[in-house]
């Protein structure tokens, strides 16, 4: 199951776990930098582990919980649909055995996220363009 459980460097407003510390859907969705809705929508969708509750009938949540929504939503961001991730994740809870399929939704994501970057690429030369005529007194440029 550890596939999912990409460690990026965890800054900029974002809690760092220790001792798989405890946490309440506020202060997890606040480490996690999502919304409680994200957290919420998450777990209706089957993307998270299974929830888990302390004595107060609250959910609570550990930092294998953190590494999960972490990467879905860097996933999520680049552009897998929520259909897919559930889909990626029924993979990785299944284990070893799905390796070669995990392998290739992962390529085929890489192709679509390289596509996006030269599309964006493009955009930034026209913006450069455009920056550098202005800025060399042509105003006729569109």
């Amino acid at each position: 199951m550890m596939d999912l459980l990409y460690q990026p460097n965890v800054t900029g407003g974002q809690a760092k776990m220790d001792n798989n510390q405890l946490m309440r859907i506020g202060e997890f969705a606040k480490a996690a930098n999502v919304t409680i809705r994200t957290v919420r929508y998450y777990l209706e969708c089957g993307l998270l582990p299974p929830e888990k509750r302390n004595e107060n009938n609250q959910r609570i949540f550990n930092d294998e919980d953190l590494h999960w929504i972490t990467n879905l939503h860097y996933l999520r961001e680049a552009g897998i649909s929520i259909v897919e991730l559930q889909h990626y994740t029924t993979l990785v809870r299944e284990g070893d055995s799905s390796l070669p399929q995990r392998i290739k939704l992962m390529r085929e994501q890489r192709k679509q996220v390289i596509a996006s970057i030269a599309g964006k690429q493009e955009q930034l030369k026209v913006i450069d363009h455009k920056l550098e005529r202005y800025l060399a007194g042509d105003s006729t440029v569109m």
